[in-house]
């Protein structure tokens, strides 16, 4: 399933991230071989955004809440978007830099611009998740989205 087009406002096309390769062949093919397993595991990446995103903002209206100690401020719910960001950055990163290979000069920026895009979408998952939870859910989190 090819979702890379999910992420070409912030890494570019196949084009852009194959020109650089254009003067030589041998690396030409590689970076096109590299995009397409990329693109064979790019529903994997959608994958983390969407589990991340819901699931950290479930955590938080759910269990987080509940416990003792009064976590119903703002703040809080700042933090675990920053955590939300954080995670699916690095998760992200992590599994593409296992999942493709072959590495060679300038892959690495693209995968960072992939996982950046998707700490992103993750982010902006959790906000709607948020929008969503405070109206029309049962929490003690703070209904900072509460319309």
């Amino acid at each position: 399933m090819k979702l890379l087009p999910l992420y070409k406002l912030i890494a570019g096309g196949m084009p852009e991230f194959t020109r650089q390769f254009q003067n030589n062949e041998a690396l030409y093919k590689q970076a096109q071989s590299f995009w397409n397993k990329l693109e064979g595991v790019s529903f994997f990446i959608v994958i983390i955004f969407v589990v991340l995103g819901l699931v950290l903002a479930a955590y938080y209206y759910q269990p987080y809440n509940n416990c003792p100690g009064r976590h119903y401020t703002p703040k809080h719910w700042i933090f675990f978007l920053i955590g939300t960001f954080a995670l699916t950055f690095l998760t992200t990163l992590g599994f593409e830099y296992v999942a493709v290979v072959p590495k060679l000069q300038g892959a690495f920026v693209l995968e960072l611009k992939i996982a950046l895009g998707n700490a992103i979408l993750a982010s902006f998952l959790y906000f709607l998740t948020s929008i969503f939870w405070c109206n029309a859910l049962p929490t003690n989190a703070f209904r900072l989205f509460k319309i």
